[in-house]
């Protein structure tokens, strides 16, 4: 069978598809009926040297896909016939045959499998599992020895407990101290041992409870192991050492310190100073320069685009390293080793800048790619390199040693800002970018730069810097100046040097040569205005727009995000005057967001901007706002937006929303006549879940805004707006409509009910029996939420009415009543939003106090029933085993529903200061009742006008969450403030309070039912938490 296999083998890696599918098919099939031959065979494959390495590895490949579905019932993978004993046995034994192999991949593999088999067979059935493997970490052969720790690793992280691994600890690490400090063993074979060593000491992080042995035997590891670390990274660099894999074994070293420290930090401190960090430490200074040689001088032969490669290693082993002395920092002997030495801080300032430095590869790089320069700039680059492992390590150190830091850096800076080689800029460019990390608003700097010889001294290398001839240096410059005059606001407030900075960046935003200096001094602009943000007229704003405009048509990557937030900082200089025909920023906007559309952070950006430009406009320039925005974005916008054209489509239809969302009421004139059709269209045919979601949002603020103009819009065919706007309604409630893409249909309908429901006749009740159908299938919670509003505002304002309604609909098995009921009750608890979850209290109120008996006999979810068993239960048990619950009818769930509301009323509110909220040390025994059943806690008069709302109102409830105040509001009454965190929540909890007052007091005997007989403890005493006798007088 073994020729069969191979040439199965061969076949799954064939170009052709077919051949490819048909060989992995009969693969499978063999597993399910002849695995013992299969798994042979494989293993024979994987362990016959004249096959070539990629074979082998295949075999071993599909191996491990058999052994996870055939060896054991732990593995989740089983499904068939487990191998005999026999063949399991042969594959131990192979498998560590394989383990002696030089291929280091074949290795890899083989330490894999006997990991995942030890899982299931140690120590009952594999019991000579640790003698071969002690057998192999003492064997002289190398290979065997690497075999050895590959598979120390693979079951160190995923294939022994704690107890297993305690019981043969001593000796392995008995074993590995010898091939650590052995001459008989190469340095690469020493390094893989550090490694190991590293990860056993990371499965020993639960030294601290397993008693006083095991803490001993840390203790012991640590001092043996810090001594072993030190020497290791005392090696002296020689070409002869590196090229044995010197590096390798320090960077294994420096992350196995960093490994020993974090986990075990108390039996670490007695050799932080003595080894731990005094080795560290004195091997960086080695470390960086061999790093500076290869990375920023160019001086090294080596291939840097070798993954596997030395330099992989010289670029990683200072990183490391300085990762571990930010870790020390915090530590008091260790920012006394800086703060009492100046040698020791004018060192560590060298290296920063030495590891701060522009590195030749990335110099190429941003030439070649110059967004990438402004990715790096943000932050926003996925790469952890040196100079920003030196970046955080600088501001740690900035953290507990500020002064000395920042006087040891300027003096090193002054120095640089002399030097005259070509290479100058980099210490130069280095010492600004490391100043710039720790220039933060909430820090004084008086001492060490509000002095005027430093100023003087900063703004000579800020001039020096900006007339470079090197583009790094010149916009490292301009962002060092923004972010000198943003941090230093108090000292340099009363002098014209932020005046002039600012003017020489804007001038050099659109008129350097360099792609990157304009970029960057957007940046700058940024941090410029930040601080002094009403200093300027439409003479900066459309400066910025110059400077934007000459790079929107180059920028890529994050480079748009950063044009965008020039926009927005040029629109809050005059919002007013950034809608002007000559000031371009919105059609800028757009151009820069269009740039990736399907860039969440660019978009969310772009939509701040223009809602921050929408909220700020006059109402009387509103007018001009529209005929500025909305030509542009229409024009870019399909009726039927291809996959291409989708993000563009998206992103102009939110805009577009926004627009209508802040316009006043009524809209201006011809505004849904030109932008409706297309949205509308879209609504029609698209079936991207986005672009419904906003679209549908789009619609909900037109008919909000300016119902008439709508209503008496009609299209080509001569439908009006209201028709169109049902048939795009009935759409979104289609089934097959994916709820996603429905996920705003809710707000529609309410605007329809709200607008047109009188007008609509048979339609209205069509409409919410459609609505109703649609939530009896529903699975989406916010979905769910969205629908449920919709009867939610209708409840406030005629509950019986809804109520009769939905009992006559008729869907499958059930009544739209039961449906919309169990639906409500069963995602209470998630639904968001002060807005709605205050709607949704109220509502639900409002039905309790119906009583009406078609919802009282409904049954619905209670309490989660907690099984008293001792099974466990595995995952594939849970699968079987579903939750249960109570079952208790609507009515007491609501009442429970709003008692865990009004349990979650903080302690700190309004409300709960005015009502005098009990600490919450009540029990349940607490809740004691007269001898009439009343309960004299709740006791207090009703005023049923609490649970009314009128249309105004719930107008007001119905707006975006960016509307703070409702224009039409009649007689100067105020806004209700659902949208203000502490309004709308004191709204809530007043309904909340005022519902449970009306309980205790109007049907005492009914209250006392529900809660002795479906209430928890805990919902028992939440109720005991309130002190009644304040509510008798709250409102006198």
């Amino acid at each position: 069978m073994d020729q069969q296999v191979v040439d199965l083998l061969n076949a799954t890696q064939s170009a052709d598809r077919e051949i490819r599918t048909s060989a992995e098919q009969q693969l499978r099939n063999f597993q399910e009926t002849e695995g013992d031959y299969l798994a042979t065979s494989l293993i024979n494959v994987g362990t016959t040297t004249s096959y070539p390495i990629a074979l082998r590895q295949s075999a071993l490949l599909v191996l491990k896909l058999t052994i996870a579905r055939t060896w054991s019932l732990q593995f989740e993978e089983f499904v068939e016939t487990a191998l005999s004993p026999n063949v399991k046995t042969v594959i131990r034994e192979e498998l560590f045959q394989i383990l002696r192999s030089p291929e280091r991949k074949l290795r890899s593999l083989a330490a894999n499998l006997v990991s995942k088999i030890s899982s299931a067979d140690f120590p009952d059935e594999w019991p000579e599992l640790f003698d071969d493997l002690m057998s192999l970490l003492r064997s002289p052969e190398t290979e065997s020895v690497q075999g050895a720790l590959s598979i120390l690793k693979e079951l160190l992280d995923d294939g022994l407990t704690f107890e297993q691994f305690a019981s043969i600890a001593s000796g392995v690490f008995d074993a590995l101290y010898n091939l650590a400090t052995s001459s008989s063993y190469d340095l690469g074979t020493k390094a893989n041992t550090i490694d190991t060593v590293r990860a056993a000491l990371n499965f020993f992080n639960q030294v601290e409870t397993q008693g006083e042995s095991m803490s001993e035997f840390v203790c012991r590891a640590v001092d043996i192991w810090s001594l072993v670390f030190s020497n290791n990274l005392a090696l002296p660099y020689t070409d002869e050492a590196r090229k044995a894999g010197l590096v390798l074994l320090k960077h294994n070293t420096a992350k196995a310190i960093q490994q020993m420290d974090s986990t075990f930090p108390s039996q670490s401190k007695p050799y932080l100073m003595s080894r731990l960090f005094s080795s560290v430490w004195a091997d960086l200074s080695n470390s960086s320069a061999l790093y500076a040689s290869v990375y920023i001088n160019g001086e090294s032969e080596d291939d840097l685009s070798d993954p596997e490669g030395e330099a992989r290693y010289i670029k990683m082993l200072p990183l490391e390293e300085m990762e571990f002395i930010r870790q020390c920092v915090p530590n008091h002997q260790v920012q006394a080793f800086f703060k009492t030495s100046e040698e020791n801080m004018q060192l560590f300032i060298d290296l920063s800048i030495t590891m701060g430095q522009v590195s030749v590869e990335d110099e190429d790089d941003w030439r070649e790619d110059v967004n990438g320069f402004v990715t790096e700039e943000l932050s926003l680059s996925p790469k952890y390199t040196c100079r920003t492992a030196c970046s955080d390590l600088f501001m740690e150190m900035a953290d507990h040693a500020l002064e000395p830091l920042i006087d040891a850096l300027k003096t090193r800076m002054i120095s640089l800002a002399s030097a005259q080689s070509e290479q100058a800029w980099r210490p130069l460019e280095a010492s600004l970018f490391l100043l710039e990390t720790v220039l933060v608003p909430d820090r004084s700097y008086g001492q060490q730069l509000g002095q005027i010889p430093t100023i003087d001294q900063l703004l000579q290398i800020i001039s020096n810097g900006v007339s470079s001839a090197n583009v790094f240096l010149r916009a490292r410059s301009y962002i060092f100046s923004g972010t000198l005059c943003r941090n230093l606001k108090d000292i340099l407030a009363a002098s014209d040097i932020p005046e002039k900075l600012f003017n020489s960046t804007l001038q050099a935003s659109s008129t350097d040569s360099s792609f990157i200096v304009r970029a960057c001094c957007q940046l700058a602009i940024q941090r410029f205005l930040s601080a002094y943000p009403r200093r300027h007229s439409k003479a900066t704003q459309m400066a910025i727009v110059e400077s934007v405009s000459s790079l929107v048509a180059d920028a890529a990557d994050e480079t748009p995000s950063l044009l965008v937030d020039s926009l927005e900082a040029a629109i809050k200089i005059s919002p007013d005057l950034a809608i002007l025909p000559d000031s371009q920023i919105i059609a800028l906007l757009f151009l820069s967001a269009a740039k990736d559309a399907s860039n969440i952070q660019l978009t969310s950006d772009t939509f701040e901007a223009f809602e921050y430009l929408a909220q700020n406009i006059s109402a009387d320039h509103y007018q001009k706002f529209c005929e500025t925005a909305i030509p542009p974005l229409v024009a870019g916008l399909s009726t039927a937006p291809s996959d291409d054209e989708l993000p563009n489509a998206t992103l102009i239809v939110n805009l577009l929303s926004i627009l209508v969302d802040h316009a006043p009421t009524p809209l201006p004139s011809g505004l849904v006549d030109f932008v409706f059709p297309k949205v509308a269209n879209i609504l029609l045919v698209s079936d991207d879940n986005q672009l419904l979601q906003y679209g549908s949002e789009f619609v909900a603020h037109i008919i909000q805004h300016d119902p008439e103009q709508l209503r008496n819009w009609r299209d080509i065919q001569g439908k009006s707006g209201v028709e169109v706007v049902l048939n795009i309604t009935a759409r979104l409630l289609n089934p097959a409509v994916e709820e996603s893409s429905a996920m705003c249909v809710g707000e529609v309908v309410s605007e329809i009910v709200d607008k047109y429901g009188r007008d609509l006749g048979e339609l209205l009740g069509q409409l919410l029996s459609a609505t109703a159908h649609r939530l009896a299938s529903a699975s989406n919670p916010m979905f769910i939420q969205n629908l449920i509003l919709v009867y939610a505002h209708m409840v406030t304002i005629d509950p019986q009415g809804v109520v009769d309604f939905l009992a006559e609909v008729e869907l499958e098995g059930s009544t739209g009543l039961e449906s919309v009921v169990r639906a409500w009750l069963a995602n209470f608890d998630v639904f968001k939003g002060f807005q709605e979850i205050r709607l949704n209290v109220l509502a639900l109120a409002k039905l309790y106090m119906l009583h009406d008996q078609s919802i009282e006999s409904i049954p619905v979810q209670g309490d989660l029933i907690v099984e008293d068993t001792n099974v466990i239960i595995t995952r594939s048990r849970a699968k079987n085993r579903p939750y249960k619950f109570t079952t208790i009818p609507a009515h007491v769930k609501i009442v429970k529903l709003l008692i865990k509301e009004l349990g979650a009323i903080p302690s700190n509110s309004n409300i709960a200061s005015r009502a005098e909220l009990i600490p919450g040390t009540a029990t349940s025994e607490n809740a004691v009742t007269n001898g009439d059943g009343e309960d004299d806690d709740w006791e207090d008069d009703f005023n049923p006008a609490e649970f009314g709302m009128t249309m105004s109102e719930l107008q007001k409830l119905a707006r975006s969450e960016s509307n703070e105040f409702d224009s039409d509001a009649e007689d100067g009454d105020d806004a209700i403030g659902y949208f203000d965190p502490k309004g709308g929540d004191d709204e809530t909890n007043e309904t909340l309070i005022t519902f449970f007052r009306t309980l205790s007091a109007n049907e005492p005997e009914r209250f006392e039912q529900i809660r002795q007989n479906y209430c928890s403890p805990t919902e028992r005493d939440i109720l005991k938490r309130w002190k009644p006798d304040v509510w008798l007088t709250q409102d006198s």
